[in-house]
């Protein structure tokens, strides 16, 4: 498309919206004798369809007519001679030019009652009876009947043709009788009207989209002709502006030529511009000629200074990495300090932690030694009033032991009297043994008891010593507890001192690193500055060099321009 001239792009631009219009309108014409095609189509169809209906529903409404009387005097439905007379009269009926209508009867069990065409189907039952579609005519046209009378369509073997055809039928009932009345005919009739309308449309069509196309190129060939005219009248001008600039560009570079202005349009707009733009370009290379020369003087001053700017970015560079370097010790040495005291922070915090912990324990033992103290005490007090108990116990029991004695003597009296009184005396004989053996024997009882007891008051005079002696010991042992809990706690506020100025020379230490970081990070940030610098002057002095070779080259190409 780029390639083509503008007098072909102009004739496009008046053929291509031409020969869309004359598509569009035959498409449009087309579109609309379809549809009135169609509408008449149909129109036709239905006029023919009603007149058929209307034809078939005169007749059946006659052969009604014709044995309402025999129905309306018949006794019952049992009537076989009024039936009788109704059917020869249906049978013998006929109507159409050629004869051919005739009506058949069928009562609503599907048995024909009259068949005109063929009397050897009468009395056989056809309820079943289905066309080529499937549809079963005589029940269908039974239910239209016991409806009040319809119409049927339905598909039958046409002999004439030997095909297959639409036939419409309508059907009413005689309900006294139970019977189906009913008559049809063929439709094709009506298809054979609609295809010849149809082709008499197609024609129309084919005739009046030929018309349009004949027109339709006699007002291409028209325009064609009227656009050529006017791109002759355009493209002169452009032509000679075309053949000025390649002047311009690809000849000697004459900037005094100028082009005559012929109209007021567009096209002498174009030309006249092309001249204030030769104008502006004659004057802009008469500038640029004293421009290249004063840029050559300022290239060979900026030379000189790129230069200086060199050397002193490179000393800049050699300083800038010795700060670096040593700001770098200092922050390994800062950083180094800052782990140290954190290490020992971290020491102090854990000495603290212990020595919190120690006194903790210390405050628990003083407080498990008072218990303690305070358990002795108690079972000191316990085991004297044992003590006293066990005294009473003593001076109960020497009371039972004089008692035992005292009885025994008692029995032995009491056995000496009975050894006097003989055989009458002998029974309280052996009863004062027994009382005798008894009392001994509570004597020896009471002897251990005492015994026990005796021994029971020296182990408690000894545990009496002993708490006496553990009471001491447990008050020297809280006083020491609470010494070494006091020093626990000194040492716990030393240990805090110091953890805090650990602490407090960790977080120097931290925000010395931190200073030696930023100012490394700005020796660093100074350094990348004078990296960039260098290379900026490098750059520099680079498009120093391209200035100069562009310097000449602008000189090469004014000087292709007359002015």
């Amino acid at each position: 498309m780029s390639s083509l001239k503008l007098k072909h792009k102009m004739l496009m631009l008046t053929i291509i919206p031409l020969i869309v219009a004359i598509l569009v309108v035959m498409l449009v014409v087309k579109v609309k004798l379809q549809e009135m095609g169609e509408h008449e189509v149909a129109t036709i169809r239905s006029t023919m369809m009603s007149s058929k209906q209307e034809t078939a529903k005169a007749f059946m409404d006659m052969a009604l007519s014709a044995v309402q009387p025999i129905v309306d005097n018949a006794s019952g439905p049992d009537d076989t001679e009024a039936k009788k007379k109704a059917a020869d009269i249906l049978r013998s009926m006929t109507y159409g030019e050629k004869k051919d209508g005739y009506v058949f009867v069928y009562d609503y069990s599907g048995t024909n009652i009259a068949m005109r065409p063929k009397p050897s189907m009468e009395g056989e039952n056809l309820i079943l009876l289905k066309d080529a579609n499937g549809l079963a005519i005589i029940k269908e046209l039974i239910n239209k009947a016991q409806q009040g009378g319809g119409y049927l369509t339905y598909i039958w073997n046409k002999p004439s043709k030997n095909a297959d055809v639409q036939k419409l039928s309508y059907a009413l009932g005689i309900a006294k009788f139970g019977w189906m009345l009913g008559t049809g005919f063929y439709i094709d009739d009506i298809d054979d009207v609609v295809a010849t309308t149809q082709q008499s449309i197609d024609s129309k069509m084919a005739r009046t989209q030929l018309f349009i196309a004949g027109a339709g190129l006699v007002l291409l060939t028209f325009f064609v002709l009227i656009a050529l005219y006017i791109a002759g009248k355009v493209i002169q001008p452009l032509r000679d502006t075309a053949e000025a600039l390649i002047d311009i560009s690809q000849g000697e570079g004459d900037l005094t030529r100028r082009l005559t202005v012929m109209s007021k349009d567009e096209v002498g707009q174009v030309s006249q511009g092309f001249n204030d733009f030769a104008d502006k370009i004659q004057r802009l290379v008469i500038d640029l000629k004293g421009g290249i020369h004063d840029l050559s003087q300022s290239t060979s001053q900026m030379n000189t200074v790129v230069s200086k700017t060199h050397s002193d970015v490179q000393r800049q560079r050699h300083e800038t990495a010795q700060a670096a370097a040593a700001v770098h010790e200092m922050a390994a040495a800062a950083q180094e300090v800052a782990g140290n005291a954190a290490g020992a922070a971290s020491a102090a915090q854990e000495a603290d932690n212990e020595s919190n912990s120690g006194q903790r324990i210390v405050e628990e033992t003083i407080t498990a030694i008072k218990a303690l103290s305070d358990d002795v005490n108690r079972a000191s007090d316990v085991i004297g009033q044992l003590d006293i108990d066990a005294d009473k116990i003593g001076t109960v029991v020497n009371v039972i032991k004089e008692i035992a004695g005292q009885t025994n003597l008692l029995a032995l009296n009491a056995a000496i009297e009975a050894a006097r009184a003989g055989d009458y005396g002998r029974g309280f004989s052996v009863v004062a043994d027994e009382v005798r053996t008894l009392a001994n024997r509570t004597q020896q009882s009471t002897q251990e008891i005492q015994n026990m007891i005796e021994r029971l008051q020296v182990g408690a005079r000894e545990a009496v010593g002993v708490m006496d002696t553990s009471k001491a010991q447990s008050v020297a042992t809280i006083e020491r507890a609470a010494q070494a809990s006091l020093s626990l706690s000194v040492i716990t506020g030393s240990v805090s001192t110091i953890t805090q100025m650990n602490t407090q020379i960790a977080s120097a230490a931290e925000e010395q690193t931190a200073v030696a970081d930023e100012i490394s990070q700005n020796v660093q940030q100074v350094a990348d500055i004078a990296e960039h610098s260098a290379q900026n002057a490098d750059a520099l002095s680079d498009t120093t060099q391209e200035m100069s070779a562009l310097e000449r080259r602008l000189m090469k190409i004014v000087s292709q321009f007359k002015v």
